[in-house]
């Protein structure tokens, strides 16, 4: 499998490791904030998988995410502070490009969402419980526009919403990855 696509491959696994899945950002451009702290590579420990932040442009990040078995994906990464609380938006930067138009069609890159705490020297993600979350929009299906994709829930509202709908769910960010910085990066 070639890297562009282990980069969508990546947005599968993503998905079903519990962000918010979302066809729009989080953000609007007021809610981006640009922390250098975030710059450099971070890893769970005692795992191999590897998370680089680079400057990408003056609001934006690149994530280069190697999983344990050496595959990446490339994403554009924002940090938005709304309402006081700082989220993490992931959007895949790249699509096959040996891939045929027909095909590149039918693919639907998204937004994914954490929940961000951080220090100096390490980076809390929290992504959405996901068991949560499908019995939660079965329930309220009324409470913010989505659809069913690959047997799980897509948010396809607009980014108020988005923003409306993960500010009144914080709570429901439980699953945690506890990324430390390596040494002598950034």
């Amino acid at each position: 499998m070639t890297t562009k696509l282990t980069s969508l491959a990546m947005i599968g696994l993503i998905l079903f490791a519990g962000c918010v899945p979302s066809l729009n950002p989080v953000y609007t451009p007021k809610d981006i904030v640009f922390d250098a702290r975030t710059l450099g590579v971070w890893k769970q420990p005692g795992k191999a998988a590897r998370w680089e932040f680079q400057q990408r442009d003056e609001t934006s990040y690149r994530l280069l995410y190697t999983d344990d078995e050496g595959r990446q994906g490339k994403f554009q990464a924002h940090l938005a502070k709304i309402e006081g609380t700082m989220f993490l938006d992931l959007y895949p930067e790249e699509l096959p490009a040996e891939a045929s138009g027909f095909y590149q069609f039918h693919l639907v890159p998204i937004h994914t969402v954490y929940l961000v705490r951080q220090t100096e020297s390490k980076l809390e993600l929290l992504a959405i419980d996901l068991q949560w979350l499908d019995k939660h929009l079965a329930a309220h299906p009324d409470e913010i526009a989505c659809a069913t994709f690959n047997g799980r829930r897509l948010i396809t509202a607009p980014t108020a919403d988005v923003q409306k709908f993960v500010l009144a769910h914080q709570d429901k960010f439980t699953a945690k990855f506890d990324l430390e910085k390596v040494t002598g990066t950034n």
